[in-house]
């Protein structure tokens, strides 16, 4: 599973980032980590969640590009003039609360303990 990195630390301070499935042995102490110890149904979730923030940015290009283009074709080709301003409209008043939701989620994601493999 292609996902963001999970940030380990092991007990005596050493640190990794690991994607989910791989095991890890801490060069300094020796103790062995293994990420599959996260709950999978947890840990796609969070992936699912962020994979749709990101398809709604991209939802609203092809929206935006699905109104520009046969204005631009049957009305007016100076319409494109006008696209330059909507997008700045969009990126100012739409992307912060975009932005806050997406932060929110990933603040808001579960927490998980890994404890060494015997």
């Amino acid at each position: 599973m292609r996902g963001f990195p999970i940030h380990v630390t092991c007990e005596c301070g050493n640190e990794q980032s690991l994607a989910y499935g791989e095991r890890w042995k801490c060069d300094v102490c020796g103790r062995e980590y293994d990420t599959a110890q996260i709950p999978e149904d947890e840990y796609r979730g969070l992936l699912r969640d962020l994979r749709r923030y990101r398809l709604e940015m991209v939802g609203a290009a092809l929206l935006i590009a699905a109104i520009f283009v046969p204005l631009a074709i049957f009305v007016n080709m100076g319409i494109f003039f006008v696209l330059p301003f909507l997008l700045a409209f969009g990126a100012i008043f739409y992307g912060p609360v975009w932005k806050r939701r997406v932060r929110q989620r990933i603040a808001e994601r579960p927490r998980w303990e890994l404890h060494p493999v015997e």
